[in-house]
This record gives structure tokens, sequence and C-alpha cells, in this order.
């Protein structure tokens, strides 16, 4: 129950940050150029969430589009864990990077923050738990 309501907290806030914001003239930038402003601001998403969950930066990765961040959480300490651990860590994790994106411009149309678990060996990854 609890994780449920963390992870209705999170939805809540992604709403919430997702309001479309206006840029300069009152035009909404378009998705491709949305994309191209969000790059900068990937490394600060990665510290965000890695800090959050007590992660290597390297072991977080971060990719965008212009309604969705996928956050990849590679060989972590929980993939052997109970899926509510994960649940947990996961909304740790996509509060912290929804903080981070809170009142930028570019990332106005996300409306989503998804996180995978991931077992890594060499350039082979396995899905452990998406959320």
């Amino acid at each position: 129950m609890k994780n449920t309501l963390a992870a209705v907290a999170t939805l809540v806030t992604l709403v919430a940050v997702s309001m479309p914001v206006l840029v300069s003239g009152g035009d909404i930038a378009s998705d491709t150029e949305r994309v191209k402003q969000q790059e900068g601001a990937i490394p600060d998403l990665q510290k965000a969430g890695a800090t959050a969950a007590g992660y290597k930066n390297s072991s977080i990765e971060v990719k965008s589009t212009a309604h969705q961040i996928t956050i990849t959480v590679v060989n972590s300490k929980l993939n052997g864990k109970m899926t509510t651990d994960r649940n947990a860590e996961a909304s740790t994790i996509a509060s912290a990077v929804a903080k981070a994106i809170a009142g930028k411009s570019e990332f106005a149309a996300v409306v989503m923050i998804h996180v995978d678990y991931v077992r890594r060996v060499g350039n082979n990854s396995t899905v452990i738990h998406a959320i």
C-alpha cells in the first residue's frame, strides 16, 4: 500500500510538471526541438537519479523523448530482491528526476518517467523489472 501511494504521488508530480510551458514568442517547441534542448540536462538527471538511490552515476542511464524519460538502472543491488523493493527505489529515483525537470520548458511535455532494472553482461542486457 505504501509503495502504491508513493507511485501515485510520483505520477501526480509528473502530471503537475508536464503542463505545457510556452517558449519565446508564444510558440510551443516541436518534439524534435524539445529533445535537442533536453540533451544538455541529461547528465544532471543521471546524477539526480543516482544520488537519490545511492548509485554511482555510471550505474544510471537516462534517455528522453519529448514525452517520456527512461531511466535504466544497470546491475542494481536490488536485481535479486523483491519487486516491492525495486518499486520503492524506482519511485525515489523518479521523484528526484521529476524535481530536476520541474519548471524547465524543454521537459514541459514529459508525461511519464519510466524506470527499467537490467542485468548487463558485456553488451547484453536482460530486463529484470520495468516500472
